[in-house]
């Protein structure tokens, strides 16, 4: 049985969308939050000093080079999350016009499950 080209394409097209949403998803839950990228600096320290066995000094130079580094990295993420969230919610938007009403509903369901309002 052969499948038209028009049903092939919208299910190429379908997918892609479906694609494009899995790796938001993915990339958001992913993507450390900004208490997160400050905590994991921390971290980083920590297992530095312990693996490399760090004098006081190479601790404390290091250290000087992750707070310097930090407001970059603050500043790099401030300005990209709200553009990941839009591209996000722009996919979606454009999801939801090639549903039906009933599987917008629950494609709607769906992303809120995944991504509670109150944890974007």
């Amino acid at each position: 049985m052969r499948v038209p080209v028009s049903i092939r394409g919208a299910l190429l097209l379908a997918a892609t969308f479906v694609g494009g949403m899995a790796a938001g998803v993915h990339y958001e839950r992913h993507t450390p939050r900004h208490d997160a990228v400050q905590m994991n600096a921390h971290d980083a320290m920590h297992r530095l000093a312990l693996d490399l066995d760090l004098n006081p000094a190479q601790q404390q130079a290091i250290s000087e080079i992750f707070a310097r580094h930090q407001k970059d990295l603050d500043a790099t993420w401030h300005a990209l999350q709200p553009h990941v969230r839009a591209t996000l919610d722009s996919t979606h938007e454009e999801i939801i016009k090639v549903l039906r009403p009933e599987q917008a509903d629950k494609f709607r369901k769906l992303v809120e499950a995944m991504h509670p309002a109150g944890h974007r």
